[in-house]
């Protein structure tokens, strides 16, 4: 995420600029490149192969996210927390149309361990962090964003069949009232519980997951998880406003 801000602000501009620039090796801010690129975030500048800028797709996304300036900032104070208490993987997504995107993550430190790629999108439908900010959503929204993702997963190879709209929002309903989300769905082997942060008028804004091997997703790690996230999540959005 550093890496695709430092570009942001000194597009266009090279591997060795960045490198120097972030004060890290310039094998490591390559290969973060070369994520990025390969996940449609960045593009070469126009007649400079070896510079880089944002993609359209990037800079659509930073517009949209214009209410969450502050978001990373805040977050990630609060993630280090939840992640020296879990010890597991923490991600931090934010909703674009149908689909969550991954805009910063903090790695477990077990040897195993689930780790998303910055920039990945999921599916919002089959995940803790999607339905999550899903359950602070109106039920036309909901359904708005439930045909689309729907006619999207009818495109590609989904993970699961989605729900019924009458099925999700029962699930919407339960996820409010307790106050995460969970699934295995969108990963085999993976627990996720995700909880919402909110603006000050309950808007979701972003999520917050815990995202567990399921070796270690055991009935204790899964109720902690659940008391921990949503204080977390609640101290993000309090931050924020």
């Amino acid at each position: 995420m550093v890496v695709l801000e430092t570009v942001a602000d000194l597009q266009p501009v090279g591997v060795s600029e960045l490198a120097a620039h972030l004060k890290q090796p310039k094998t490591s801010v390559q290969r973060a490149l070369e994520t990025l690129h390969e996940a449609s975030w960045i593009r070469p500048a126009v007649g400079e192969r070896t510079r880089w800028e944002l993609t359209f797709r990037a800079s659509r996304l930073a517009r949209k996210a214009g209410n969450h300036f502050g978001l990373r900032e805040a977050a990630l104070p609060i993630m280090e927390q939840l992640r020296r208490e879990t010890n597991e993987t923490i991600h931090l997504a934010v909703l674009d149309d149908f689909e969550i995107v991954l805009i910063e993550r903090l790695e477990s430190p077990h040897a195993v361990r689930h780790v998303e790629p910055l920039g990945g999108r999921a599916p919002v439908l089959s995940t803790a962090t999607g339905k999550a900010m899903l359950s602070c959503m109106d039920g036309d929204e909901v359904a708005r964003v439930y045909n689309e993702a729907v006619k999207a997963e009818s495109q590609s190879v989904a993970v699961a069949p989605p729900p019924s709209l009458d099925a999700l929002m029962a699930e919407l309903a339960e996820i409010a009232a307790r106050g995460y989300a969970t699934t295995t769905s969108w990963r085999q082997d993976v627990f996720a519980t995700g909880a919402v942060i909110v603006a000050a008028d309950r808007r979701p804004i972003a999520a917050l997951s815990v995202s567990t091997p399921a070796g270690r997703a055991t009935p204790e790690n899964r109720a902690l998880h659940a008391q921990l996230l949503p204080i977390a999540a609640q101290q993000i959005s309090e931050h924020l406003f």
